[in-house]
């Protein structure tokens, strides 16, 4: 899976922007301070997962509650009403807010892509003889939902490899049904992401044309973490100690695949083989070069109208 390296690589292109103390310790008497963090409960959130199973929030004065969703737009949706107090996003989600002056902030770092470890590719059908961006010229292309990251990376990478990106036409498909519409040839293409996409890739369903997400750059930050920017303002010790505690959680799940296996299969309910599938590299600090690249490429390929500095969306920057 290439995790020393992709590691390697996030650690020397990542740095901290996000200011961090050392979390204080919660006494008998001191009531825990209730957060709760909206979001698919997917494997990148193995990490807080992990930080909340071994009491590290706990003991920081921090009471963490998952709450599950359906989606990324429905967790951002929660935490602009205030139902909630935090969420996982997609970054393009964010861009979006930002763009419409929705009172959005990045307060932690979450996912992050990296070419040395991907967890999403563009998959076309076994008999398919696509070679280039120029084949998909007009085509159609499953992704998990519309306006999306991984849209905006087929884009990016039929440009990037002699294709008109303009003429490709996308449809909706939920994960778990992508290989079925490829292999029934009803899409031409699909944005599979782990684990179905290991599972396809291991048993022949689907080949790989191409790492999508790579041509937006070869890392950037997927997914963070998000609050109202008047919730952040108010909470500032609040956050330093959650970013403090998930950078540690996030360390060790990032450097112990093995063993963080169980907890993968008890959020998601995924049976997994942790030697197949590709496991999600989550960041310890935000960097706002890592998020530019996301910015600038999704304004490029018409994702977003415009283009912004990234410290704009920036808790604290």
């Amino acid at each position: 899976m290439h995790r020393r390296n992709a590691l390697s690589l996030v650690a020397s292109a990542v740095g901290a922007t996000l200011i961090t103390s050392s979390p204080r310790r919660a006494s008998a008497q001191t009531p825990l301070e209730k957060i709760r963090i909206a979001g698919p409960l997917t494997e990148d959130f193995v990490s807080l997962y992990y930080g909340i199973k071994t009491g590290m929030f706990r003991r920081a004065g921090l009471d963490i509650e998952m709450v599950g969703t359906s989606n990324g737009s429905a967790a951002t949706e929660a935490v602009v009403s205030g139902t909630y107090e935090m969420a996982k996003s997609a970054v393009t989600s964010i861009i979006a807010a930002h763009i419409r002056n929705i009172p959005l902030t990045i307060v932690g770092p979450q996912a992050v892509y990296t070419s040395k470890n991907p967890f999403s590719l563009l998959q076309i059908a076994p008999d398919a003889s696509f070679k280039s961006g120029a084949d998909l010229n007009g085509k159609v292309i499953g992704v998990p939902s519309l306006n999306s990251i991984g849209q905006l990376a087929v884009r990016a990478w039929v440009d990037k490899n002699g294709g008109d990106w303009r003429s490709i036409k996308f449809v909706e498909i939920p994960n778990s049904a992508q290989v079925a519409a490829l292999t029934d040839h009803r899409i031409d293409a699909a944005m599979l992401q782990s684990p179905q996409m290991d599972e396809s890739i291991g048993s022949g369903t689907s080949k790989t044309l191409g790492d999508a997400y790579g041509a937006i750059a070869p890392v950037f930050m997927i997914a963070a973490y998000i609050a109202r920017s008047d919730w952040a303002a108010t909470h500032a010790d609040t956050l330093r100690r959650f970013n403090t505690v998930n950078a540690q959680a996030t360390t060790y799940v990032n450097t112990h695949a093995l063993q963080t296996a169980p907890l993968v299969t008890e959020l998601t309910k995924i049976t997994l083989d942790v030697d197949k599938m590709h496991r999600t590299i989550n960041a310890t600090t935000v960097d706002s070069r890592v998020i530019q690249a996301l910015i600038d490429s999704a304004a490029k390929y018409d994702i977003t109208a415009k283009a912004f500095p990234a410290r704009e969306i920036i808790w604290g920057a």
